[in-house]
């Protein structure tokens, strides 16, 4: 039955938990209502626990992209980085190949460049990869 709740789409998901936690809240206090003053606590504690595994879920949903933007922002720092290291070593080298490389390396930061504004198609993905590849061997 898991597998089957884990197989839906994510807006069903959410709906599913959203209402079990409303279903839980009624019952909960469809209860306290019903007991004693002693009881109420007991159904406090249990609605606290419910909007703490609540606050849980939030920051757990947060935290991805979170991480997946610190890991992007990382990958393309650890790029430029590369890239201004390979253009100071380029100019060490003599004339010829130093111009050579110096242009090689433009046309290899205009195809990173022309592919960061927008989301490329798999077609135009694979051919700025491919010319990349080209230009680093």
């Amino acid at each position: 039955m898991i597998t089957e709740i884990l197989d839906l789409p994510l807006i069903e998901n959410f709906v599913l938990s959203l209402l079990f936690l409303l279903l839980s809240a009624l019952l909960g206090y469809w209860l306290g209502e019903r007991a004693t003053a002693r009881a109420f606590a007991t159904t406090a504690t249990i609605a606290g626990a419910i909007l703490g595994m609540l606050a849980l879920m939030i920051g757990f949903t947060f935290s991805m992209p979170l991480l997946r933007y610190d890991a992007r922002r990382d990958a393309v720092l650890q790029e430029a980085t590369a890239i201004g290291t390979t253009a100071l070593r380029a100019r060490l080298l003599p004339a010829p190949s130093s111009t050579e490389s110096l242009n090689l390396l433009r046309e290899y930061m205009q195809i990173r460049l022309e592919l960061a504004p927008h989301i490329p198609s798999i077609e135009e993905m694979a051919a700025a990869l491919a010319r990349s590849n080209d230009i680093q061997e």
